[in-house]
C-alpha cells in the first residue's frame, strides 16, 4: 500500500489516525508540527501527506506548499477542525487551492480518512516519472 506522512499536533488524534491507516495496510510515519513534516518529507519519498491545518511552528498551509514544490505528484489531505466555522472551512479551501487533492472537516471517521486518502492517491499520476508531470501539476495545482 502507500507511504504515507502524517502531520498533526493532536498525539491522541494521530495514534487513532495511524493505527487506522496501518490497519488498512500503510506505512505511516508521524509529525507533531509543519517544521518536523518538512524534515521527514524531504528525509524520504511519500505517497500521499496528511496535514493538519493550525500546528504550532509552522501551519498547514504553508506545509502543504513545501510539498507540493518539491514533490509535485504527492497525495495530499487537508483536515482541519473541530468545529465548523466560516474561518475553518475557509482554510480548507485555501489548502484545496495550494494542491490538497482532498480535505476534510475534524471530526470524521476513520473510513472517512482511509476513503479520503484512496481519493487523493488516485488523483495523482503513479506511472510516470515526477519530472515529467510536474507542469500538467502545475496548471490543475497552483503552488
Amino acid at each position: 500500500m502507500a507511504k504515507i506522512l502524517l502531520i498533526d499536533d493532536d498525539e491522541f488524534f494521530v495514534n487513532v489516525m495511524r493505527d487506522s491507516l496501518q490497519d488498512s495496510g500503510h506505512h505511516v510515519e508521524v509529525a507533531y508540527d509543519g517544521e518536523a513534516g518538512e524534515r521527514i518529507f524531504d528525509a524520504s519519498q511519500f505517497d500521499a501527506v496528511i496535514c493538519d491545518m493550525l500546528m504550532p511552528r509552522q501551519e498547514g498551509l504553508e506545509t502543504i506548499r513545501y510539498m507540493r514544490i518539491a514533490q509535485p505528484n504527492v497525495a495530499v489531505v487537508a483536515i482541519s477542525g473541530g468545529f465548523e466555522s466560516e474561518t475553518n472551512l475557509d482554510i480548507l479551501k485555501l489548502a484545496e487551492e495550494l494542491g490538497a487533492h482532498v480535505t476534510l472537516q475534524k471530526p470524521f471517521k476513520t473510513s472517512q480518512l482511509t476513503s479520503a486518502v484512496t481519493q487523493a492517491l488516485n488523483c495523482v499520476p503513479t506511472s510516470n516519472p515526477i519530472a515529467s508531470n510536474a507542469s500538467e501539476d502545475s496548471r490543475r495545482f497552483p503552488v
